[in-house]
């Protein structure tokens, strides 16, 4: 990729340092707000939307879960290509059907809010620092330092239930905040999470 590659509509790479720090907070992104493996949640079926602003550009996803949270699936514009990220068995894809193709990656360590351990509140440094209402749900607040790719960031996530209500991470002059909006509870179409064979 070029200096001039986009990651998504209006939010343009300026050069490889700020594209390097957009990939790193979208993993540290992952890693404070989207917690992998079983109970995740405290609701075992449904959907939620989400709203991501970084750097000024907002975009919005849904996505569907089964198993709380142990299935899941997110539909995401992504350097100007539309790709689905499905998470089950321990395994995260991302399918892109333009090009036809399903890439296998190994899922990262995270945080699951709903079981904090002292190891991870050791090694992420996660303090509970207040409450607050988000999109209706009262949420307890935590901070978080999380490191990835030669880079901390500072993140602030408002959790309800163990969903990451709102996740805002702070790296270096560059910011992400990811809301979500609504939580739909009810059955999920088991095709949903089905990994495609092109």
């Amino acid at each position: 990729m070029d200096k001039n590659t986009y990651l998504c509509p209006s939010t343009k790479i300026t050069n490889n340092t700020d594209m390097k720090k957009i990939f790193t907070l979208c993993a540290v992104l992952l890693v404070a707000a989207t917690a992998f493996g079983q109970n995740r949640y405290g609701i075992k079926s449904g959907s939620y939307k989400t709203e991501m602003d970084m750097m000024g550009q907002v975009i919005t996803n849904t996505t569907y879960f089964d198993d709380y949270g142990a299935k899941e699936v997110t539909s995401m514009s992504m350097m100007g290509m539309e790709m689905t990220q499905i998470r089950k068995d321990g395994a995260m894809y991302l399918v892109n059907k333009g090009e036809q193709s399903v890439q296998e990656m190994p899922v990262q360590e995270s945080i699951n809010y709903l079981n904090l351990t002292d190891e991870t509140i050791a090694k992420y440094k996660v303090k509970e620092t207040g409450k607050e209402t988000v999109s209706g749900k009262e949420c307890t607040i935590y901070t978080a330092e999380i490191s990835q790719m030669g880079q901390t960031a500072k993140a602030t996530v408002s959790v309800w239930n163990g969903f990451a209500m709102k996740s805002t991470i702070d790296m270096g002059g560059f910011a992400m905040t990811q809301k979500i909006v609504e939580i739909t509870e009810g059955p999920v179409d088991a095709a949903l999470f089905e990994v495609p064979k092109f």
